[in-house]
């Protein structure tokens, strides 16, 4: 065998060999390379999630915000208020029983337990109760068949009640709760005065032009402000207001139709109504008694419908869709939250029956607004937080 031949035979032998070593490299190393474990995928709570394949879900589109409007109770309630504590609510029905009963939260959702009836002389025909700010007396009103309105004292310390002279006009608690000033009207002419409920002592304030006079006493009970009830002859319809010496007299609001005055919690500012002579709608106004500002809010409602918040800049308002605010009627209610600096205003969704907000009060943290809804009389809530 010549040299060329065994070349090429050595060649392809090489060949040969290379090509087997190659193959059973490419064996081994693929056998003994691991796998890579799979990674459990974290969910949104920190939990590992399931490691099978999610399945094909139809997108969730979001539906309409339900109503943070709530009803709390059925009873028939007649001017409810909250506890000094802040934890339960106490109100009257329409037989003239004094209820209490608990807020409990759960989940968000308030209700009311415990409910109890309090063991004092049931008095009927209460259309309303005047609470004190730091006392458990009270005062009630009654209204008989033909319409006349007459007030009563209860004290807690005797559990009995005694009634108002018939002289007296017009009234509100001091802020102690142990005193009231009233209108008290003899011979035909009316004067301020201050005393205890029970007209054992009285000091007078001074007189008054007119007869028909509604009084407010400032959260401070330095002085108090006054207007007339009724229709005056004129347009004109003026807030006023005198420190409680009787020394300071001053004409706040001057100028058209005003009815209603809501203190702010500092004392320093006021809500009021003022009527358009057209419309005869009723808007609520601003005053601000340290700088005098008057302005309107842009509300079409009344500040009977209203509430300050704690920090006295904030209002909260059931404002009439239908009929209009201040004509005597049921009306469908809207809420809002009133910022009366800046004047922005938040809606709050409404509820899918209509009410008709009255006797308006928050929670002690202001974060539900308390209401008698008086399409039905019963007690609702509105959670300010949605």
């Amino acid at each position: 065998m010549n040299k060329k031949a065994i070349a090429i035979l050595g060649a392809i032998f090489v060949l040969i060999v290379g090509t087997l070593g190659f193959l059973i490299y490419l064996k081994y190393a693929g056998s003994s390379k691991k796998s890579p474990a799979p990674t459990a995928q974290t969910s949104a709570t920190g939990s590992p999630a399931s490691l099978t394949p999610a399945a094909t879900t139809t997108p969730v589109v979001p539906s309409a915000p339900a109503s943070a409007i709530n009803q709390l109770t059925s009873d028939q309630v007649v001017s409810p208020a909250l506890f000094f504590n802040g934890s339960g609510i106490t109100y009257f029905d329409n037989q003239g029983n004094l209820y209490q009963a608990t807020l409990q939260n759960t989940g968000g959702q308030l209700a009311l337990t415990g409910k109890k009836q309090l063991d004092i002389p049931q008095k009927p025909n209460i259309t309303k109760i005047f609470w004190p700010q730091n006392s458990n007396d009270f005062i009630a009103q009654t209204t008989d068949a033909a319409g006349k309105t007459s007030w009563s004292y209860f004290n807690s310390s005797s559990g009995a009640y005694s009634d108002f002279p018939s002289q007296v006009a017009a009234f509100d608690w001091m802020p102690s709760g142990k005193q009231i000033a009233y209108v008290f009207i003899n011979n035909g002419k009316a004067a301020l005065e201050t005393g205890d409920p029970s007209f054992k002592t009285w000091q007078k304030i001074g007189d008054l032009y007119q007869n028909d006079n509604i009084i407010s006493v400032s959260p401070d009970g330095s002085q108090l402000l006054f207007y007339e009830s009724l229709p005056p002859t004129s347009s004109q319809n003026p807030i006023n207001s005198v420190s409680i010496d009787g020394k300071v007299w001053k004409g706040l609001v001057k100028n058209g139709y005003n009815f209603g005055a809501l203190w702010s919690p500092d004392g320093q500012k006021l809500l009021f109504g003022k009527k358009d002579p057209v419309s005869l709608q009723y808007q609520l106004w601003y005053y601000n008694l340290a700088s005098g500002e008057v302005k309107n809010l842009g509300l079409f409602t009344t500040p009977d419908k209203s509430v300050w918040g704690s920090d006295s800049n904030t209002v909260y308002a059931a404002v009439p869709l239908s009929p209009a605010a201040g004509v005597g009627s049921l009306t469908s209610d809207s809420f809002f939250k009133l910022n009366t600096s800046t004047l922005d205003k938040q809606q709050y969704s409404a509820s899918a029956s209509p009410v008709d907000g009255e006797d308006l009060f928050l929670s002690s943290d202001g974060q539900d607004l308390f209401f008698k809804n008086a399409q039905d009389g019963g007690l609702y809530y509105l959670d300010l937080s949605q």
